[in-house]
């Protein structure tokens, strides 16, 4: 079976979550990718201060390892080789090293022209802020609206989790460099892909962005002033919680007033009372009255167990989504039915389970091809393949140009 990027060979400058992340993908789905790494290794092998940081397996597995020190000419010499060998060159370097470091989309392209060249910044090429450095809590959290949108009045902004926004935009990555791959197989032409972490963040939050750009007000949230009770979360008696989203208003086309919606909620809380109160009788004034309504759901809420509001709410169909841990996740049936985990040996560190790739192609689908590489683990067989011979690669490590 033909995997779907099968034949495709990508250079991987890049560290940290992002690029390699989007890599990691295209590995899975049949690419040959190499991550190109300074001598020290990328930096977040060790973000945890250990030798283990988790996220490293997740986002450098299905690639090989090359160590170079790209200061000295010849390291320069070796990725100038691969590039006119392969056909993406993906990297999360600062444009300003690249451009010192002579990997910039000029040079290489006067190497290969029909390069597919993938740069992903903090916050784009141009404008004042280009040469800014920036992780995604700065650039794509707090920058893009995110941040404060989540905010509660009283309360510090929320921080974000680790690489919530470097791993959305490694999706758009991997999408963003097949449509130029897709374009030139029927050009020839290469393609130089910009991204960045701004951009991603503001897209992921467009529905406020666009209600800025229209100048309707913003709709912001507050736990004590519940908009719509409809889209909340309850506690339950047991002391779990779930996200209730019943469609309430998004029901209009077929049901004006919501009274279909609103005779099975009632019914779904057992109390037949309120599907007569003419506060509640439409979805604008069960939204008008979401003072009065919100606290009588809340109490209800806390009568039954998660399991029993389960059950209910499955019977009447309506929307909600359990609030899990982590370690609730990684045991979810759903997630384990629809193969969200593999186990993985990795040398060193032995057998555990890790996330596959969100993409799942039904005929060809992606798999997980290798371990995560030590650093510089395939250096002989990379420089090999360039044409390199031993006594080459022998003076190569003797000059400390490679590990």
């Amino acid at each position: 079976m033909t995997d779907i990027l099968e034949g495709v060979r990508v250079i991987e400058m890049g560290h940290v979550v992002c690029v390699p992340a989007a890599t990691s993908m295209m590995g899975d789905c049949g690419a040959d990718v190499i991550k190109v790494e300074p001598m020290t290794g990328d930096q977040s092998r060790t973000f945890r201060g250990t030798e283990v940081n988790p996220g490293f397996y997740l986002h450098n597995r299905s690639k090989k390892s090359i160590a170079i020190d790209l200061r000295q000419q010849a390291g320069k010499d070796i990725v100038y080789k691969m590039v006119g060998e392969h056909d993406v060159f993906l990297t999360n370097y600062q444009a300003g090293s690249l451009q010192r470091l002579g990997l910039d989309y000029e040079t290489l392209c006067g190497i290969k022209a029909n390069i597919i060249y993938g740069i992903v910044s903090a916050y784009g090429t141009v404008g004042p802020d280009k040469d800014m450095a920036g992780y995604d809590f700065a650039a794509g959290w707090a920058r893009s609206g995110i941040q404060d949108m989540l905010s509660v009045p009283g309360t510090p902004p929320p921080a974000s989790r680790p690489g919530i926004i470097d791993r959305v935009s490694s999706m758009q990555v991997f999408g963003g460099i097949c449509a130029a791959l897709y374009h030139r197989e029927h050009t020839g032409e290469g393609q130089k892909v910009e991204f960045n972490l701004y951009h991603t963040g503001v897209w992921m939050v467009g529905a406020d962005i666009m209600d800025a750009l229209m100048g309707l007000p913003l709709r912001r949230v507050d736990p004590k002033v519940s908009a719509n009770p409809f889209y909340d979360v309850y506690e339950c008696k047991d002391g779990r919680w779930l996200q209730l989203t019943a469609a309430d208003r998004y029901a209009k086309a077929h049901d004006p007033v919501g009274a279909n919606f609103w005779q099975s909620f009632c019914r779904v809380l057992d109390r037949p009372d309120l599907a007569g109160d003419p506060r509640f009788a439409t979805t604008d004034m069960r939204q008008q009255h979401s003072d009065v309504l919100t606290p009588m759901i809340n109490e209800a809420f806390r009568t039954r167990t998660y399991a029993e509001w389960e059950v209910r709410l499955r019977e009447e169909n309506l929307m909600y989504g359990p609030i899990l841990s982590p370690e609730q996740v990684i045991e979810d049936p759903q997630a384990l039915a629809n193969d969200f985990f593999e186990e993985v040996d990795q040398p060193g560190i032995g057998k555990f389970r890790t996330i596959n790739s969100p993409n799942k192609f039904v005929q060809n689908p992606s798999s997980i091809k290798s371990t995560t590489p030590a650093l510089g683990e395939q250096t002989d067989e990379i420089l090999g393949g360039l044409g390199y011979n031993t006594s080459g690669i022998n003076e190569l490590r003797e000059a400390k140009v490679v590990i």
